[in-house]
């Protein structure tokens, strides 16, 4: 069953004077991909990923070879190309802008504004659209992650409390700046970990996994560098936090339980001006 505004995976139909025709695997519904939109050399039988929309023009659903940025269901950050009265066009890396109706707009969007939009398909019509009234969407979120699970996450806005963030591309959240260790790239993707999911549809997030875990992955992290630096490093629990995470990218706090629970294992010996592997770790 083909899912317009996402990636289907298509197989070449038949081919004309001006594209390809493709269709589901399993069903006989058609799809036209322009050649202008299609990789060199298709041939009969070959399967394919495209992005599946409608034409608003000719009400023809369209194949591309190119893929949004964002899909149906999905979260991004995008700017604001043009704002004519009736809504704005945001830049999705396709050939036609994706438009932000007047009336799914927060607050008007204006030219080069960074805006964050959900991708959404409209009921009976199946148009692809954008909106930023995000409210009703977070409400009826249905996760399938949970605490501790592993996710990518995207910094896309920065406020007072921390960085708002884009997970797994379905989700909105919040990584707080008191968690963070390292320097934030706004739209760069980073590996993350679920702290909480939130009554209120919204995910905390955080750089490091949480608990346990956490200090587990530390302690070896920890042993593993001192063993990089042959045995022996210049730091203490009593160093500063930004001599720590210079060389662990890790909080203090985290840091002394790490070496608290090398030390309580034998492995390391904490000298009053250094850190150094104990007896059998230093072989």
């Amino acid at each position: 069953m083909l899912q317009i505004g996402k990636v289907n995976k298509l197989i070449v139909n038949s081919k004309g004077t001006d594209g390809y025709s493709l269709r589901p695997e399993a069903s006989e519904e058609q799809v036209f991909l322009p050649l202008r939109h299609a990789p060199k050399e298709l041939k009969i039988g070959e399967k394919l990923e495209v992005f599946v929309y409608l034409d608003t023009n000719t009400e023809r659903l369209l194949a591309s070879g190119a893929i949004p940025k964002a899909q149906v269901g999905e979260y991004a950050c995008l700017q604001v190309v043009e704002a004519p009265e009736f809504g704005a066009f945001l830049d999705w890396g396709m050939e036609k802008d994706l438009l932000v109706p007047g009336n799914e707009q927060k607050v008007k969007l204006r030219v080069d504004d960074w805006a964050l939009v959900k991708i959404c398909l409209e009921e009976g019509t199946n148009r692809i659209y954008g909106t930023t009234k995000l409210g009703k969407h977070l409400e009826a979120t249905d996760f399938d992650i949970e605490e501790n699970s592993k996710v990518d996450i995207v910094p896309v806005q920065h406020s007072d409390l921390g960085y708002r963030t884009i997970i797994n591309k379905k989700y909105l959240g919040m990584l707080y700046k008191s968690e963070v260790f390292q320097q934030i790239e706004l739209d760069k993707r980073y590996r993350g970990y679920v702290k909480k999911i939130r009554q209120d549809g919204l995910v905390d997030v955080a750089l490091q996994p949480q608990g346990a875990r956490n200090l587990f992955e530390s302690k070896d992290k920890v042993l593993l560098e001192i063993k990089k630096h042959g045995g022996k490093i210049p730091l203490t629990d009593k160093s500063s936090p930004e001599d720590i995470y210079e060389m662990f990218a890790m909080s203090k706090k985290t840091f002394k339980a790490a070496v608290g629970m090398l030390y309580k294992d034998r492995k390391i010996v904490i000298n009053k001006d250094s850190i150094e592997l104990a007896g059998p770790e230093k072989a």
